[in-house]
């Protein structure tokens, strides 16, 4: 296997005349230098772009400095914590590679933050963020809101998204090391195996140089990125079949090295600028999960219902529609109710709707936009905008219906029932 370290850089100077450039080692025991697993960490901290996120996951970005030596209580301190406007929190842990046995440990040790944190909500997180900083009354919210230059960013949105995005354990797991040396990317098979979390796990090499004078050089690299994939756990309640977390990925594996195409890229950053600046009148829908995929998934009051956004090739143009689960009797039965408002829901929404059934009864509202060009950066924008305007009108017109009609159902079940 090949070492896959970094080449010298070359420094050119004004009269053109070329000087080689080597990485520094860091683990020489030189005791002149001060940099250190601490410079590392606070190099990190002042300049969050020097971090490759694009690379490991575009969701996360952009990275946000909230503390340093976050105390998570019952796995120790991590290094850092940056968050996003969308509330995705990354944790990073600095390492100078001086042991082989030091990969593992270090692995282990960001997985314990990301279980402990699951248990965590915003308030924690807050709290905890107050404490690292020394900052009595620290809002987070207004941290991020501040740093991000979005004053119109809404805060029950955030707040939620921060607690949901915890309690999934949907989180960036960033480790940063000096000069990686060869087989520390086998670490990835170190975390087969790890289930209830959906995170991507990111190692990244932060090589240095000398160029002189007391000037360094630092050039950050990914080496490996893995993203854990949620399963899809249906449980039998009654006669009915309740979904209780959602598909976020597609593909049979638990755990697996993404190198995703240009396309997937695309998706990706497509569905965080549209989730970052989306304006719901409804406060309580819940945000979808940016996915690099050709679609995002809205949840309804009740399982087995969802707004599906979506890009088609096969069609092509944008699109959403109301979509459930033939399997979940509620969802059907809720479907069918909304059909008798059709004209009324139709009305409200705004837009050419079209209302479908299939053979099975399952009700389908649909609303979409022909693109000739479906990528062209010339329409993204426009396209952008008519995301906004259909999801907030498809959310005021059928989420409120929904939720009173899950009540009445469940009522008419109890009644029954009784």
């Amino acid at each position: 296997m090949s070492s896959r370290q970094h080449t010298p850089l070359v420094l050119v100077s004004r009269d053109r005349a070329t000087r080689r450039l080597d990485p520094v080692s860091l683990q020489r025991g030189d005791s002149s230098r001060s940099y250190d697993e601490a410079w590392i960490r606070d190099l990190v901290f002042a300049h969050p772009e020097s971090v490759p996120v694009q690379e490991l996951d575009p969701s996360f970005g952009p990275l946000i400095p909230v503390c340093v030596e976050l105390d998570t209580r019952k796995a120790g301190f991590a290094d850092i914590l940056f968050i996003n406007p969308l509330g995705m929190p990354t944790l990073v842990e600095c390492k100078l590679w001086r042991n082989p046995e030091a990969r593992r440990e270090v692995v282990g040790q960001i997985l314990d933050y990301a279980r402990v944190i699951r248990e965590w909500t915003f308030s924690d997180l807050q709290r905890e963020a107050a404490r690292a900083r020394k900052k009595q009354g620290f809002d987070l919210f207004a941290h991020v809101q501040e740093q991000a230059r979005l004053p119109d960013l809404d805060q029950a949105a955030f707040v939620d998204n921060v607690t949901r995005n915890l309690a999934q354990g949907r989180v960036l797991l960033l480790v940063l090391g000096d000069g990686i040396r060869e087989g520390v990317e086998a670490i990835a098979s170190y975390i087969q195996g790890t289930t209830g979390l959906h995170f991507t796990f990111g190692l990244v090499e932060m090589q240095i140089f000398e160029v002189g004078e007391g000037q360094l050089i630092v050039q950050p690299r990914v080496l490996t990125k893995t993203l854990i994939v949620n399963r899809s756990v249906v449980a039998l309640a009654g006669n009915d079949l309740k979904l209780v977390d959602e598909v976020e990925a597609a593909g049979p594996e638990e755990s697996r090295i993404l190198e995703p195409s240009e396309r997937e890229a695309r998706h990706k950053q497509f569905w965080v600028d549209l989730l970052t600046t989306i304006r719901l009148d409804d406060a309580e829908q819940p945000l979808a999960n940016p996915l690099s995929q050709p679609n995002i998934f809205f949840r309804m009051p009740t399982p087995g219902m969802w707004l599906t956004c979506y890009f088609s090739q096969k069609e092509g143009g944008i699109g959403i529609f109301l979509g459930s689960d033939r399997t979940s009797a509620v969802a059907m039965a809720i479907g069918l109710q909304l059909e008798i408002d059709r004209e009324d829901i139709t009305n409200e929404i705004g837009l050419p709707v079209v209302w479908s059934r299939d053979g099975n009864g399952k009700v389908r509202v649909a609303a979409s936009k022909r693109y000739p060009k479906l990528g062209d950066p010339a329409v993204r924008e426009e396209q952008l905008q008519w995301f906004r305007e259909a999801i907030n009108a498809f959310v005021n017109a059928l989420r409120p219906r929904i939720a009173t009609s899950l009540r009445e159902v469940a009522t008419g079940n109890a009644s029954t029932a009784n």
